[in-house]
This record gives structure tokens, sequence and C-alpha cells, in this order.
């Protein structure tokens, strides 16, 4: 056993499994290295959920049986029947997918791969909050982020900002050109929301110096990306398109850099060039770094990783094996505090998904105020310590971890130290346990230790 197979299988995995330490103890870093393939991605438990172009058509299904119901009435009326039907199937599919994606983090033989799943979704976030993308949020991550995530920054990027979900989620999909005709005649009019965000949280950030003219030039190439509808046809509902009668054409000007592009060329131009901008790699390197070493990580590691996302063109696997020879990333001192995501995936590696959660996914997830999908903002889940240890949060770890124990006395807590922290498993933890009163009592110390409690 060895601290870098410990540190492999908690800060860069998920958490391990009984055996897992001993199993990559050769060569850690070689372990993860050969987790950076498509196979990972493909290994996805996804036969059983509805793609997002399925989903967006049942629910323009849905509005058109309404508008038939209504064709003599002038107020709108919801069939009600339909309506049921619409929102039974809502609530049914964030169940599925909430716990596909809970059963992969508990048995994945690739747990790298899904926690850089994890990390680029919520880089990349599309909350299942609104009432449509409820249907979508699921299908956006496992259509979008999961295969792109060993492509260029670019790459994913543009399969992230282009899915239909994200077009509904940030509202690009009503946005419309100012000039155009269909703005005169349905006073509809430019949405600035995807462009903000895009410029904000996805890429460059403020740090580039953009300006809210900026960001309206952007919109506005932005304009004609939208989501079919049956008045595109049966064969394109639901699917990204690009609608030119919408479009704001002309030429636009981002960041001091002129646009001449037409058409729908014109808004991935202006992304090829924000992602390769040197603010968004220092960007992505410290976001990069804060989620796999410390809040505050060394600056030679956002350096290292600034460089290698610049020098080879934004290429994503580059940069995780960049990761992956860093000495910073390595150190032995635990400096991450899991998420409650974090958390409840660890334990549920370790000791099984069904004593973990005690019953529902959601419920377990909501009871801790962080269910899969459905991330407050734009800005996603947060990735430091102060928004997950607070008085209230703290309490319901150790609810959590009282109510494992009074389920499952008989849990050997220092074997789980052993399978689940190794080396990483401090002595004064050890001793702890050791001198419990109960087994019980045993249990709740090794789950709320701070060896357990971070990565």
């Amino acid at each position: 056993m060895s601290i870098h197979s410990a540190i492999a299988t908690n800060r860069f995995g998920l958490g391990a499994r009984p055996g897992d330490i001993d199993a990559v103890a050769d060569d850690p870093p070689a372990w993860l290295r050969e987790q950076l393939t498509e196979d990972a991605a493909e290994s996805y438990p996804a036969d059983s959920l509805i793609s997002a172009r399925e989903h967006l058509r049942s629910f323009y299904d849905y509005r058109l049986t309404r508008s038939a119901r209504n064709q003599s009435g002038s107020e709108p009326q919801v069939d009600p029947e339909a309506a049921a039907r619409y929102l039974r199937d809502a609530r049914r599919t964030i169940v599925q997918e909430i716990q596909a994606r809970t059963l992969h983090g508990e048995s994945t033989d690739t747990p790298f791969h899904e926690r850089l799943t994890r990390f680029w979704s919520n880089h990349f976030t599309v909350s299942a909050r609104k009432f449509l993308t409820t249907t979508l949020a699921g299908a956006y991550e496992r259509e979008a982020i999961r295969p792109n995530i060993l492509g260029t920054f670019e790459a994913l990027a543009e399969a992230a900002i282009f899915h239909p979900a994200m077009l509904i989620y940030l509202d690009n999909w009503q946005s419309v050109g100012p000039s155009t005709r269909p703005a005169e005649r349905r006073e509809l009019g430019l949405n600035e929301n995807l462009a903000r965000e895009v410029m904000e949280l996805h890429t460059v950030t403020p740090a580039s110096g953009y300006t809210q003219e900026d960001v309206t030039e952007f919109a506005k190439a932005l304009t004609g990306w939208t989501v079919g509808n049956p008045r595109f046809g049966q064969m394109r509902k639901g699917e990204t398109l690009f609608a030119g009668p919408i479009h704001e054409s002309g030429t636009r000007t981002v960041l001091g850099k002129r646009y001449t592009q037409s058409g729908g060329q014109q808004a991935k131009a202006i992304l090829h060039d924000l992602c390769a901008h040197p603010d968004t790699a220092k960007s992505v390197a410290f976001k990069l770094a804060r989620h796999m070493v410390a809040d505050e990580p060394p600056q030679s590691l956002i350096s290292k990783l600034e460089v290698s996302f610049r020098t080879s063109g934004g290429d994503l696997t580059a940069l995780y094996e960049t990761l992956i020879d860093a000495p910073e990333a390595w150190e032995a001192e635990p400096r991450k505090v899991k998420s409650p995501d974090e958390l409840l995936t660890s334990t549920s590696r370790l000791i099984g998904l069904n004593r973990t959660l005690a019953g529902d996914a959601r419920d377990v997830f909501e009871s801790f105020a962080q269910s899969p999908f459905t991330a407050p903002s734009p800005e996603g889940w947060p990735d430091t310590a102060e928004a997950w240890i607070g008085p209230d949060s703290l309490n319901k770890r150790i609810e959590w971890a009282g109510r494992i124990a009074e389920r499952f006395p008989t849990l050997d807590a220092r074997q789980i130290l052993v399978d689940g922290l190794g080396d990483l498993a401090t002595e004064t933890t050890r001793q702890a346990v050791a001198r419990a009163e109960s087994g019980s009592q045993a249990l709740v110390l090794a789950l709320m230790s701070p060896d357990f409690q971070r990565r």
C-alpha cells in the first residue's frame, strides 16, 4: 500500500472501493492515464435514458395538444391530461437521471474520468431548476459533456454551448436580432444571457476586460442559433439549428476584433477566439487546480496547467497529463473538503450505495442541498470549503453518519479506514476509532474524521 495510490483513488478519483488502493499501488499515475480513453465515456449506463431531442419532441407534442384543445377559445387553456402526463414524465426523468449517475459513481472502474466529467458539467452548467430543463439537464451531460472531455476545450465548449439544453437554459433559443423582420412583427428581442455567461463563466472571465458592448455584439452574433420547433418541420423538431431569418446580420466587434463571417459561422468564430484567449487558459488552469488540489492551489501548479493549455491549443488530455505529472497534485495533506456529492459518492464506493443513501437517492442528495443537475445558477455548484462546511451542514453530516451507524452497527470502522483511506488515515483518527465505546460510535468517528471528510 502506498500514499500515492490512496491519493490517486481519493483525490483524483471518487473514493476507494475495498481493494482499490492495493490494486493501483504499483503505478498510480499509469492507472489514471489508462482512464483517459473513449471507452470510459462509453461505459455510462444510458440505454434506458431518453435523449434531449426526444424530450423536446414530447414537450412540443404536449404544447400541440394544448393548442388543439384551445382552438375555440381566446384565452390559453392547458389540457389537464396532457399537462399531467408531461409533468409526470419530467419528474420521472430527473429521478432516473440521478439514479443512473449515482449508480455509475458507485461502480465505475474509471473514477478519474467520471470526476473530470462532473467537473466540466459544473463548469458548463445547465440546471434542471427551469421547467423545460428538468428533462434536459441529464441528457445534456450525457450528450454534450461526457463524450467531449478528452478532446479540445473548444470542441467541448462548442458542444456544450450549442446543445439545445444550453440554448434553452440561457434563453438563446428565443433571442431574435433587433433588426430582423420577425422582431418587428412579433415584438421579440435580443437576449444576452448566453453571451454574457460564456464570456463571464465559461471562457475569458472579467479579467479580460470585456465590456457590455462586447457582450451585446456576441449576443447579436448568437442570434439564429435556436431549437427546432414544429414550424421547422417534424424532422428538425427538438434539435439545434440555425435560423437565418432571426439572425442579426452584419459585422461584429468583440474584444477589439472584427468578425465579418455570415450566418451561424460568426458566433463560432468568436467562440474560437474566446477559447484560445490567454485569460481562458488562466481561468481553466485555476479552476482545475482548485477542484483537484486545494481551495487556494499552488501558483506553480496553476502556471503548469496554464502553459499546457496554451501550448497544446487547449488539448484537454494533455492538460490532465500535466496535472498527473505535477508533484503539487500528489502532496499528502488532503486540502479539499468533500462536497455532499463527493462525500456520498466516496462512501457508496466504500460501503455500498444502499447503506450510504438508505432511501431514494434524490431525497438524500436534497437533504444535503446538492441534488445532481440542480445547481443554483449558471455559475454551478461552489467548489470551496466555506460553501459546504457551516454549522448546519456539519450537523447534517453528523446526523447522516449517525443514521448509517444505527442501521449498520456491525460495519468494521477500522477496516473502513484501511480500505478507504489507506496511508491517508492519520494515527489520531486510527486511535480515536480504536478507542470508541461501540461499533456505532467508531463508525461515526471514521466517517466524520477530517481524513475521510477531505480528499
